[in-house]
């Protein structure tokens, strides 16, 4: 464990920014994640002038969500046998290459929307391996005691950039130009890169990749999901943010034509950016300060209900204000929900498979999404945006009350914060 600090203020409320080393993660998570909104928002806006298509936005969403899909597993087991920080440095690395082929691209003049399809795909792979990377040093990084702290703070760290990416990404979207946002996104992916490289833990393991470790490798990325299979509790959560991404976080593909519609062009989509980013920096650092079990499981009833709502104001918004709102709403309610599951799922795996099952959540979580987005791009000009919106987050609030009455696992989750042993 790393040496600790005393902070003041920030020790008694954030007790995890203690460990020189989970503060310099989180640091490392606050550029990286600011690169990839500043991507999201670069890359959707672009996409959205050259086609005026939510599909083609939509088909760009699902490339940059994809890699979870297979990349994940691959370097979650990678995570359990090579060093964790040495991973995760390679996919920062990864993640700048694709971002400068953007700035290549654009600032020549000559991009096309297969162009910004193919990066973005680059920029999910660096994404899909580098966040199990990063989840399964958490637990390294601070105390038990601390874990929930630890990962709300993860959150924070990520939907904090939320704000920064899209605020000075909107400025410079408005005034210069796609290039301009995409060369924020390199920036931001150096600082990350930086922070990585001065954390002092090491895994304990680096085995290297040989011919012969390497189909041990393909072996042992089902033992993840035998893990999951083999306990009850961490399926059951695995399922409930399955649905929750599925239903009320793939929307992506979207907001520049709900932007559009409400008459807000691309300020406002960046400002629907922003607002998610500030409701779950508001929501993660409520969750952050959580202390008891009982608070934990009747906050997640909360912000799972609330995450249905959120959608619901999104989908009736027929102003740039109440737009706006709504996203603030669904940024506090959705990251605080995926905050306390991750925290949960982190909680209940052994260290030496921590790698493998957090892929899988990711794969999960992100690939749901992908499809989601695909999905929703394609559909919205058939079905319409405002169904789109509403029903999945009504078919949420189902399955979740549904999933209270009939579980008793899921009641005691909601209302103890804990499974019964």
């Amino acid at each position: 464990m790393a040496p600790t600090r005393d902070l003041g203020w920030l020790d008694r409320q954030f007790p995890a920014l203690r460990s020189r080393d989970y503060a310099l993660l989180f640091a490392n998570s606050m550029c990286s994640a600011g690169a990839n909104w500043a991507l999201l928002l670069g890359r959707g806006w672009l996409v959205f002038a050259l086609t005026q298509s939510s599909s083609a936005v939509g088909i760009v969403t699902f490339a940059g969500m994809a890699p979870f899909l297979f990349a994940s597993p691959f370097a979650g087991a990678l995570a359990d046998r090579i060093d964790r920080r040495r991973l995760a440095l390679i996919a920062v690395t990864i993640g700048f290459s694709g971002t400068i082929g953007l700035v290549v691209v654009t600032g020549l003049g000559v991009v096309q929307v297969w162009h910004v399809g193919v990066f973005a795909f680059i920029g999910g792979i660096a994404s899909a391996v580098q966040q199990p990377a990063e989840q399964a040093m958490i637990p390294n990084l601070v105390p038990q005691p601390q874990l929930l702290n630890a990962v709300a703070l993860s959150n924070i760290s990520q939907h904090g950039s939320r704000m920064a990416g899209p605020l000075i990404g909107g400025l410079l979207l408005t005034q210069v130009g796609a290039n301009a946002v995409f060369a924020l996104s390199a920036g931001f992916y150096v600082l990350s890169f930086c922070a990585l490289w001065g954390i002092s833990y090491r895994s304990g393991r680096d085995e290297g990749i040989s011919l012969a470790s390497f189909r041990r490798l393909l072996g042992e990325m089902g033992d993840g999901a035998n893990y999951i299979a083999a306990d009850r509790r961490l399926a059951l959560v695995i399922v409930l943010v399955v649905f929750h991404c599925a239903l009320t976080m793939g929307f992506d593909s979207l907001m520049p034509q709900l932007a559009t519609e409400v008459g807000g062009g691309p300020s406002l989509y960046s400002g629907i950016l922003f607002g998610l980013g500030f409701g779950a920096v508001c929501g993660t650092l409520t969750i952050a300060r959580l202390r008891t079990d009982e608070g934990t499981g009747r906050s997640l009833l909360v912000v799972g209900i609330g995450s249905s709502i959120a959608m619901f104001v999104l989908g009736l918004a027929q102003t740039p204000a109440m737009v706006i709102g709504g996203a603030v709403l669904a940024g506090a309610t959705q990251a605080s929900f995926m905050a306390i599951t991750a925290s949960q799922a982190q909680s209940l795996v052994r260290d030496d498979i921590r790698g493998r099952v957090m892929s899988i959540y990711a794969m999960l979580a992100a690939g749901h999404m992908a499809f989601v987005n695909l999905g929703l791009g394609a559909a919205e000009g058939v079905i319409g945006l405002r169904v789109l919106l509403i029903v999945p987050s009504a078919i949420w609030l189902l399955v979740l009350l549904g999933a209270m009455l009939v579980l008793s696992d899921v009641r005691r989750l909601m209302w103890r914060g804990n499974f019964a042993t």
